[in-house]
């Protein structure tokens, strides 16, 4: 793929979509979006035809050693027997199986601690307590942030139904994500080569029949990559969503 030249922006995120994801990914409102890259969407400049992007990753807007702060704390109540932990939330949750959240107990026995989620109904997650106690109470954590990126073809924005889900990008809120590369956790999805290849360089296997080799976007001319975060509650603290691509 021939790259006429680099491109790459870097952009603060904080904006909430108005409504949590589980009820719908379009926004509430035009204003609940930002827009993280730019593919000529005003049609005035005539020398590319569009642009492919290889690698969205994100940046905290700060360090932290043990969970994302981006929102205030959710409350919920647990159980713990033995080394099996319950937490049952006020509302209906965003966690999935396999997730990690970090859980600050603020009353009964429990030590604090990061959480492998190993179950989940709508309003309570499961997981394995490094530490062994019976015990129950309090306790505090940060759900995970779901991203949501949109694709417009619009120089101008009128109503939410010029935005087309592209992807969700879910982020457990734990240390380790504060650098979150949506390439490397395989969120970007799979441009498949036309070419079958076999060896080691294919993703997920050492010989694929439709041999996908590049994870990414291919945006045409006229259009742009806008983000949004699922909720009602902007981030206090954001992600600055980094985008590397080159124009062709």
């Amino acid at each position: 793929m021939m790259l006429d030249r680099p491109a790459s922006t870097s952009t603060l995120l904080t904006v909430a979509s108005g409504q949590p994801f589980t009820t719908s990914l379009i926004p509430t409102a035009v204003g609940n979006i930002t827009k993280v890259f730019d593919v000529d969407s005003a049609l005035t400049e005539t020398s590319i035809s569009g642009a492919y992007i290889d690698e969205i990753y994100l940046q905290y807007g700060k360090t932290v050693n043990t969970y994302i702060d981006a929102r205030s704390a959710s409350t919920g109540t647990y159980t713990q027997a033995g080394t099996a932990v319950t937490v049952t939330t006020a509302s209906v949750h965003n966690f999935l199986i396999g997730d990690t959240v970090y859980l600050d107990y603020t009353s009964g026995t429990g030590v604090d601690e990061q959480l492998t989620v190993t179950s989940v109904t709508a309003t309570t997650f499961k997981g394995t307590s490094a530490s062994t106690v019976t015990t129950s109470g309090n306790v505090n954590y940060y759900p995970p942030l779901d991203i949501a990126f949109y694709q417009v073809n619009s120089s101008s924005i009128n109503n939410v139904n010029q935005l087309f889900p592209l992807f969700v990008s879910h982020i457990p809120a734990t240390w380790e994500n504060q650098s979150y590369s949506l390439t490397l956790s395989q969120d970007l999805p799979y441009i498949n080569h036309p070419i079958v290849q076999s060896g080691s360089a294919n993703i997920l296997s050492t010989d694929r029949g439709i041999a996908p080799k590049l994870l990414g976007l291919m945006l045409p001319r006229g259009s742009a990559l806008y983000a949004a975060v699922g909720g009602t509650i902007s981030l206090t603290t954001g992600f600055y969503i980094n985008v590397q691509a080159g124009y062709y």
